[in-house]
């Protein structure tokens, strides 16, 4: 059934970019093996939008209900929460626009009460590809952006330029401001970040980038400077371009990583307008 499955920039947006000789030249990167961490731990003790279901494990069998009856003991465990809380990725229903999502469907010919019927994240394939570091505050010399800054296409190209890097087409895009250094502190997490600009990423996606991570819990400056235009919108709906958040940095940032090979499984939950997901950077 994968291989039957519709690859298509109809289908998939940006994702259409990666392909075999992307994926091939992004193998190539990882010479030395060293794995890096890009996830973080999902619980009820992290950072929750004040807006989701906030995330709870309770079990439903325990070794000592099932051992009672049986010398095979077992525990299983249910969950429940907001698929858009820790290291997560957004498929592109996650925003509409004026009733109508990405590919220019209506929202009532696309969902209905089990899900959406189109461009759930069972349709987003596994990401393999060269991943970019844009270590924005490095750049300016801080260990972190202030909340609410904006990272523009000014900042972009001098960071590429610092680094001696290039955006090539496929690549997953990978943006530090710091503020994952809050993670730690609900209220101080949620209540502002700083992002990349619409404008910042529309010229990445010309530039060929295929997915814009972050390590902010919301891709662009929050609160919104005007919920009519943002990189939301432009990526999600207009664009076709996933977006990855809360990705953990610090690591690569520290070690002064540039690229190397980005792996990411979306869970294919059907009709789900996002996934948990524990990406790695090799090199």
């Amino acid at each position: 059934m994968n291989g039957n499955r519709d690859k298509s920039a109809s289908a998939i947006g940006a994702l259409s970019r990666i392909g075999h000789d992307t994926v091939q030249a992004a193998v190539a990167l990882a010479k030395g093996g060293e794995v890096f961490d890009l996830g973080l731990e999902i619980g009820a003790h992290i950072p929750h939008n004040a807006d989701f279901v906030r995330f709870s494990m309770a079990f439903t069998h325990t070794p000592e209900g099932t051992g009672a009856k049986s010398p095979f003991q077992y525990s299983v465990e249910t969950l429940t929460g907001s698929l858009h809380i820790g290291t997560h990725i957004d498929a592109f229903v996650h925003v509409q626009r004026h009733d109508s999502i990405y590919g220019g469907h209506s929202v009532s010919e696309a969902r209905d009460d089990r899900g959406w019927k189109l461009h759930g994240m069972e349709t987003v394939p596994p990401i393999v590809g060269r991943g970019v570091v844009l270590d924005i505050p490095a750049l300016k010399g801080l260990g972190r952006l202030p909340d609410r800054y904006e990272v523009t296409v000014d900042d972009v190209r001098a960071e590429l330029a610092r680094t001696q890097t290039e955006i090539r087409r496929g690549d997953i895009v990978l943006v530090r401001t710091g503020k994952i250094q809050d993670f730690g502190d609900e209220a101080a997490f949620q209540a502002a970040e700083p992002g990349v600009g619409r404008e910042a990423a529309l010229w990445l996606h010309e530039a060929g980038m295929a997915v814009l991570a972050t390590d902010t819990t919301g891709t662009e400056p929050l609160p919104f400077r005007d919920p009519a235009v943002t990189t939301h919108q432009a990526m999600l709906v207009d664009k076709g371009v996933h977006l990855i958040e809360n990705v953990y940095l610090e690591e690569v940032a520290g070690r002064g990583v540039r690229e190397g090979l980005f792996v990411a499984l979306p869970i294919k939950i059907t009709g789900a307008t996002g996934s948990w997901i524990r990406p790695v950077l090799i090199v």
